[in-house]
């Protein structure tokens, strides 16, 4: 029986997908251009998408500089670097939404009496100004933020909500949209899983058994039938 409820926040709750991700993979191949990526800008932003539907697994920005290479002179990872900064840490946009009826749904699961938890991965201050600009925080228990490049896992965080609210793991159901994070450092610690199918990560394709997700929807609105709750 789920008793807790664990949102992503990036193409689970926003649409980041079709809000950020657009301008922010521009401004990363423009970057990396910039820095000795021996390539044009539209060169750079086809190689993008293919990546996205061949092989989502690979890192964007060191996939980039193994494939075109980079200028005489040019430091490779300093190249990839310039990328990445330039996606990850960036000025968020005040216009960005949420989904279509996810303030309605949270609101909906917490008058069921589900606490709900945020674990967002990503540089912390750019998530924390979607956070803010979002008015999110009223509808959560607890917020916890990821950062991969300081080695963090959302297995961490995850356990950080078990450790707060000391239940038995199949009690929590993680819902995010990447079966390599959301779903599978979930099921590491016997949670429940939920992945909703979209955004850059979509085309992924489970290649460990903690991968496969207990459910699969494609829009957050699914998510009460779909689970039970």
């Amino acid at each position: 029986m789920i008793e807790q409820i664990v949102f992503d926040l990036d193409d689970t709750l926003l649409d980041t997908y079709r809000q950020l991700v657009p301008k922010a993979t521009r401004d990363a191949c423009l970057a990396m251009i910039k820095e000795g990526l021996a390539t044009d800008l539209e060169t750079a932003l086809k190689a993008c998408a293919e990546r996205e539907m061949k092989k989502p697994r690979h890192d964007l920005f060191t996939s980039l500089v193994s494939r075109f290479g980079i200028r005489e002179g040019a430091d490779p990872l300093k190249v990839a670097g310039a990328g990445s900064q330039a996606f990850y840490n960036r000025k968020v946009e005040t216009d960005i939404q949420l989904f279509p009826g996810t303030r309605e749904l949270l609101g909906e699961l917490r008058e069921k009496g589900y606490p709900l938890h945020l674990v967002t991965q990503g540089h912390r201050p750019t998530q924390e100004e979607k956070i803010r600009i979002l008015g999110l925080e009223p509808y959560f228990d607890s917020i916890h933020h990821v950062d991969p490049k300081q080695g963090e896992r959302k297995r961490d965080a995850f356990s950080r909500v078990m450790a707060r609210t000391k239940l038995t793991p199949m009690s929590y159901l993680s819902v995010g949209n990447r079966i390599d994070t959301d779903i599978a450092e979930a099921k590491e610690l016997g949670w429940q899983t939920c992945w909703l199918r979209y955004g850059e990560y979509k085309h992924m394709t489970p290649t460990l058994p903690l991968e496969r997700p207990d459910y699969t929807i494609e829009n957050l609105k699914e998510l009460p039938q779909k689970c039970q709750l």
